[in-house]
């Protein structure tokens, strides 16, 4: 009797004991980590686009070495940025000029973020697009300087970056606005169809447009060169300071010799409330598998390791890139500033 009082004694000084040290145990335990999401979707341009090509290999890259299936959204950038809000897109494909617009709340992002502009992060920087005016391979436009007084496409609706683009290719010129028959078009990929159509008689577009392809097959395509002096750079600058020249060489639709363009940064963008995981894993999937990215679209040969973390960037990183960057040695105190800059800005 003795012997079973004493083993039921012992059995609840256990428990009380267990009771006591239960909490100490929750506390000491790691919470499990939250699963990446099943899909993530990247927002891009509209089919027949450079970054409508470059997005289906990124996207795939993604999917392929991550847990999550990334979907295309293919739509300008002023309909996906107000979409990171919501969690309807979670990161795309952008240029500087748009993005610069953007996260500081100007142009014709001014009245639907009152000023305030989109939180905007940056997660790297990619292959640099080369811009050009595009013509009918028998116009007698040879220069910047003899589209004056004709049909230009320079006015791209929503697609601010391409108005930008038009104005900056001007401005090496020495032209503005007033100096051509503006042309007004919905979106980037209808510059060139309104050349092919006869309602224009020069369009920009990215080199190696899948658009540029049907002009080629229409009327035969030729890119227009830039000045690549200093002053006439300066003047692209001028413009926006993020615009640089930029040698193409032949091969691209259009392109049968090689010529300088208008040369600009495309960036992967994100919201900058996503999380620190995803876009560790995004940056991860792309510097570990770039070299799987050429073989899809030859822009993306271009798409490597030693530009993604660059002091030309125009947002704040992402932490979540700065992380990845930090672990392989390549956030500089260069970047550390450029960091601090960008985001005193707001």
């Amino acid at each position: 009797m003795k012997q079973k009082k004493l083993l039921t004694l012992l059995a609840s000084i256990c428990l009380v004991l267990a009771l006591v040290a239960l909490p100490f145990m929750a506390a000491c335990a790691k919470p499990a980590p939250t699963p990446l999401p099943q899909s993530i979707v990247f927002g891009a341009n509209p089919t027949g686009t450079l970054f409508y090509a470059m997005g289906v290999g990124l996207t795939k890259v993604v999917s392929d070495h991550t847990p999550m299936k990334v979907e295309l959204f293919p739509q300008g950038g002023t309909v996906w940025w107000p979409m990171f809000e919501t969690g309807e897109v979670q990161y795309g494909i952008n240029v500087p000029g748009d993005a610069w617009a953007a996260y500081m709340g100007t142009e014709i992002y001014e009245e639907p973020t009152k000023g305030k502009g989109f939180p905007i992060r940056t997660i790297m920087l990619g292959a640099p697009i080369q811009i050009v005016f595009f013509v009918p391979e028998d116009s007698d436009i040879k220069t910047i300087l003899d589209v004056k007084g004709k049909r230009v496409v320079t006015d791209y609706g929503a697609f601010f970056s391409s108005t930008l683009s038009a104005q900056t290719l001007l401005a090496n010129g020495g032209l503005t606005f007033d100096d051509v028959k503006g042309v007004p078009v919905p979106g980037v990929a209808d510059g060139i169809k309104a050349i092919i159509e006869g309602r224009a008689d020069c369009a920009l577009m990215a080199v190696g447009g899948a658009v540029v392809e049907e002009l080629k097959a229409a009327k035969g395509a030729r890119g227009i060169p830039i000045d690549p002096s200093p002053e006439a750079v300066k003047k692209m600058q001028e413009v926006f300071a993020g615009y640089f020249a930029i040698k193409i060489k032949p091969g691209p639709a259009g392109i049968t010799e090689e010529i300088w363009g208008l040369g600009k940064d495309i960036t992967l963008y994100c919201y900058e409330e996503l999380r620190e995981d995803v876009v560790y894993e995004i940056v991860k999937a792309l510097w570990e598998n770039y070299e799987e990215l050429a073989p899809i679209h030859p822009k993306l040969k271009l798409w490597t390791p030693d530009k993604f973390a660059s002091t030309r960037a125009i947002t704040p990183y992402h932490p979540g890139a700065i992380k990845w960057y930090k672990e392989k040695g390549v956030w500089t105190a260069e970047l550390e500033e450029l960091q601090k800059k960008l985001l005193a800005l707001k």
